[in-house]
């Protein structure tokens, strides 16, 4: 992995970052990072959670992202991970809400 440096544009900021487990989440956490912020992130998936930490912390940067899953589909899980965050930084800079989770089915009403 290439190493990105930024211009500190959120250095001292506090970032919340959803899914972070890849895609577009794991590439913000580390864009965050390499301007300064410190991540807070969270996955539904810890292992893929524990990748980008490790990707964000080899390249040096600072990261506060949970180890366990955290489903945001559970309201009391999503909310206890936010206060954890404010509380354990005592303030909130910046959310970056990039997690879902997509829910397709059939419908079966017909647009005429």
């Amino acid at each position: 992995m290439a190493t990105q440096t930024g211009n500190g544009k959120l250095e001292g900021k506090v970032a919340l970052i959803t899914g972070i487990g890849g895609g577009q989440g794991r590439e913000a956490a580390l864009r965050f990072a390499a301007e300064g912020a410190t991540v807070v992130g969270c996955d539904i998936d810890a292992a893929t959670a524990a990748e980008t930490l490790a990707a964000v912390r080899s390249a040096g940067w600072d990261a506060d992202i949970a180890a366990t899953a955290v489903d945001l589909g559970d309201p009391e899980q999503a909310r206890t991970w936010v206060e954890a965050a404010a509380e354990r930084h005592g303030r909130i800079d910046v959310v970056y809400n990039n997690g879902s989770a997509a829910k397709f089915g059939h419908d079966r009403r017909t647009v005429r």
